[in-house]
């Protein structure tokens, strides 16, 4: 063969593989870019519009109903076009907890979701789930920047929550466990303190009083009904 044809050949070879490339990438960003149609009014999506499979029946309601006083962020560190299904299935399925540890999700689009019930604990700090709710952000923004519009629906979320719960303080996930998580995220994390700043709350975790919520045994159903499974109470 030629000198001349071998380095058309080659060339050509090279170019179908940079636009086999960028299909590939246009196709990703087709399947997963964000809807099209305005997102309107917030709301909050219900388990029962998301699929929510049933929490553990051990998972029961406190003597007196929940008083939070702080909310915690965290990022979910998955994937953007992922949701509450997903979190669900890996806290019920591989880690053991009663039901979805948070008690709110939002996804990559400013989408609410709504997660462990409101009269219960939740299992998303560990040793610090008394008085806490918990609020997950899909992404990972370890790697990545949060958007404008989750952001904004956390921030409309938290105002509708404050209405109804005496809470004082607002913190990120790694503020209670300094050192062992980096949940939120170093994108994440340095936005809270002028969010808690616009919502008129303490930014930190000095609004924890405890006391936390006693973890019970996981297998045998005869015994009276914990707050929080074993793993909850030592994960997270």
């Amino acid at each position: 063969m030629p000198a001349q044809q071998r380095r058309f050949s080659r060339s050509s070879l090279k170019w179908l593989a940079a636009l086999t490339t960028v299909g590939l990438l246009m196709g990703l960003y087709y399947f997963f870019r964000p809807p099209l149609v305005p997102l309107g009014p917030p709301t909050v999506i219900s388990r029962l519009e998301w699929g929510a499979q049933a929490p553990d029946p051990r998972l029961q309601s406190e003597a007196g109903p929940e008083v939070f006083n702080t909310i915690v962020i965290h990022h979910s560190a998955m994937q953007l076009y992922e949701g509450p299904r997903d979190i669900q299935y890996t806290h019920m399925h591989q880690r053991g907890f009663l039901d979805i540890g948070y008690h709110f999700v939002i996804d990559g689009w400013g989408r609410i979701y709504e997660g462990r019930s409101l009269a219960v604990h939740g299992a998303h700090v560990k040793e610090h789930n008394a008085g806490t709710l918990g609020i997950v952000l899909m992404g990972n923004y370890e790697e990545i920047v949060p958007a404008a519009e989750p952001l904004a629906r956390l921030k409309w979320l938290i105002r509708e929550l404050m209405q109804r719960y005496p809470i004082t303080h607002l913190a990120g996930h790694r503020d209670f466990l300094p050192g062992q998580t980096v949940c939120p995220g170093k994108n994440l994390e340095p936005l809270l303190p002028q969010l808690a700043a616009d919502l008129g709350l303490q930014f930190g975790a000095g609004g924890y009083s405890g006391p936390e919520p006693a973890a019970g045994p996981t297998a045998s159903p005869a015994v009276s009904p914990p707050s929080l499974s074993a793993s909850e109470a030592s994960s997270r």
